[in-house]
């Protein structure tokens, strides 16, 4: 099931988009606020995240997301996103993006409360690049606000993990 919903996510991130109407303009931003869940350690997360739009259909989106620690792990990824936004209504004010992008993940695990010499202090860090696959849908209440629920895996060895998120966020 993991590798079907990948190739579908893969083959409409590339599908040609030229038949569908633009609603924002080249270097749109954004910055916000995300909040989630991730299954890799099944545990909240939170991040920050920015987007400029390069045209009518690519814009970047580099974020920074923290998962909490639960099972005597927590982690730090960094990514690089690619998102390419499709309009679902005429007042464009509804859009679909496929997202592609790397990562760096960091993931730390702390000793458990039975060792000797316990720490908060992580006791093995384990440093990885990944790929980024998912999709999301973004709605813009007003002009400014937007609001967003995406879906990614994070393609990593021994760290390959779902995160579900939800952002809030300025648009200028």
């Amino acid at each position: 099931m993991k590798k079907l919903l990948t190739i579908l996510i893969a083959i409409i991130a590339i599908l040609p988009l030229s038949s569908v109407e633009a609603f924002a303009q080249h270097g749109e931003k954004s910055v916000g606020l995300r909040a989630g869940f991730t299954t890799r350690n099944t545990t909240a997360s939170a991040g920050l995240y920015f987007s400029y739009r390069f045209s009518e259909h690519f814009r970047i989106a580099p974020k920074v997301d923290y998962a909490f620690r639960h099972h005597r792990t927590d982690a730090f990824s960094f990514n690089f996103d690619t998102e390419y936004p499709v309009a679902l209504n005429a007042a464009h004010s509804v859009n679909f993006y496929p997202i592609a992008g790397i990562n760096y993940s960091t993931y730390s695990t702390h000793a458990s409360l039975d060792d000797i010499e316990y720490s908060d202090d992580a006791t093995v860090r384990d440093n990885n690049f990944g790929l980024n696959l998912g999709a999301g849908i973004e709605y813009f209440a007003t002009p400014t606000l937007r609001l967003a629920f995406e879906s990614k895996c994070q393609l990593i060895k021994q760290y390959t993990g779902a995160w579900l998120t939800v952002g809030i966020g300025y648009r200028f």
